[in-house]
């Protein structure tokens, strides 16, 4: 060990311990450290259990804390009751701004280092990407740009306020992004808001149809760009879908070159009708966070990209050095959450639920390995179907930060994602007349 990491675990140890004799002291470390930020895993524990018992209400004391690190069965990963009582003899809880300042820029100083040996490794490839370089460069001064807490008084922010409503309002333009799916966006009070928006399903329920559903209508209706990345669907596999949703064919159709001159020239209109959509797709598996916010802003400063999908966020790969999964989850999503502030336009994510919602409607409790994805999103939409072959679609607003909870329903056909009774669709057996997208 370093002498600079054995500095980083000091500060770690004294802001934990500070946190253990005075737990409600959490509400002022928090505005400068996540559990993300903590080089000891075992220390990073004991701040998230701190976080989950201040989010269940629970009474924040040593006592309490010792019983959530025991049911989440990383105690002894902490040292024990034995490491606890150590730590809290040693707490001085009247320095945890400076110790939760001291872990925060130790934890930027990783993330920059971490920035800059990527950057350099991509400086002696062969696949160098001079663009991609300059997005990844910008994306990295966000590390510092958006450390600490920016403070307003209540009247500037009013103020600014009311000047965004009269400038919507002028130019007749509104402050949320309309998906174009008119009982979706009905729930949404308009639109999707900037922000960071989840959706949840099982697997095979229809997320990815939904995400690029969301993706396509604005780029082809209003000639808003759009991005789609996807860590999991390639090329091939997205415009086969696309073409299956378009066309009668089906996949053994494509995959077996069995398809007729008369299908060819619906996959020659479809391809034809969309050529200049500016919905873009990027495929690239395995990306990690840092890649993916540099691929956005590279996208907005080139063709001003309005709104990012991204396909699905436990695919997103974590660094190195956080190996606890349910960490690793929460760390990409706390950066979701940083990156959509600062963009200010809506970022889709996708997200897997816990099999444990097999066969029932899920819940927010049901978000896979992390509640971080709860806490972070400014709305969470969920998705149920009660068999995977059916049509009808279930769409439950579980959380809006903004609005209310509520529940609306959704069709699919084809990979085809619309209101029930959507003009554009024909309801019953007959193909659809729409020609786009899932």
């Amino acid at each position: 060990m370093t002498e600079k990491t054995a500095r980083c675990i000091k500060d770690e140890e004294n802001l934990i311990g500070a946190l253990i004799v005075k737990p409600e002291a959490i509400y002022i470390a928090q505005e400068y450290v996540t559990a993300t930020d903590f080089v000891s895993i075992g220390f990073s524990q004991v701040f998230f259990a701190i976080q989950a018992l201040l989010k269940k209400a629970v009474p924040l004391n040593a006592t309490n804390i010792a019983a959530e690190l025991d049911r989440i069965k990383v105690l002894d990963l902490v040292g024990g009751v034995a490491r606890l009582v150590e730590l809290m003899s040693e707490g001085m809880p009247h320095h945890v701004q400076y110790y939760a300042e001291q872990v925060a820029k130790a934890s930027q100083r990783r993330k920059l280092r971490r920035v800059i040996d990527d950057l350099a490794k991509q400086c002696e490839g062969d696949e160098f990407d001079p663009v991609e370089f300059a997005g990844e460069m910008s994306a990295a001064s966000t590390i510092i740009d958006g450390a600490g807490v920016e403070q307003k008084r209540l009247g500037l922010v009013l103020d600014e306020f009311l000047e965004q409503c009269e400038e919507n309002r002028q130019s007749k333009s509104t402050s949320v992004f309309a998906t174009g799916i008119e009982r979706l966006d009905e729930s949404l009070f308009g639109g999707l808001p900037a922000g960071y928006i989840t959706i949840g399903a099982r697997p095979s329920i229809g997320k990815s149809a939904v995400g690029a559903e969301i993706a396509l209508r604005p780029a082809r209706d209003r000639n808003e760009p759009t991005l789609f990345v996807s860590l999991e669907m390639s090329f091939r596999q997205f415009a086969l879908r696309f073409m299956l949703r378009g066309t009668s064919l089906k996949a053994s159709d494509i995959n077996q070159s069995t398809y007729t001159d008369a299908q060819l020239n619906e996959m020659l209109g479809v391809a034809a009708d969309h050529h200049l959509c500016p919905m873009e797709f990027w495929h690239k598996p395995g990306a990690t966070i840092a890649a993916i916010e540099s691929r956005i802003r590279t996208d907005i400063a080139r063709r001003g990209c309005k709104l990012v999908v991204i396909d699905y966020i436990q695919l997103i790969k974590a660094p190195r050095e956080i190996s606890d999964r349910r960490l690793q989850v929460s760390h990409v999503s706390n950066e979701i959450c940083r990156m959509s502030k600062q963009l200010n336009i809506p970022i889709v994510v996708l997200a897997q639920v816990g099999r444990a919602a097999e066969g029932e409607a899920p819940t927010l409790s049901h978000l896979k390995e992390s509640g971080s994805i709860e806490e972070d999103s400014d709305i969470v939409m969920l998705l149920h179907r009660e068999d995977r072959a059916a049509e009808k679609m279930d769409v439950y607003i579980a959380k809006f930060r903004d609005g209310e909870m509520s529940k609306t329903e959704l069709s699919m056909r084809r990979g085809a994602v619309y209101s029930t009774g959507d003009r554009e669709f024909k309801v019953g057996s007959e193909l659809t007349s729409y020609n786009g997208g899932f």
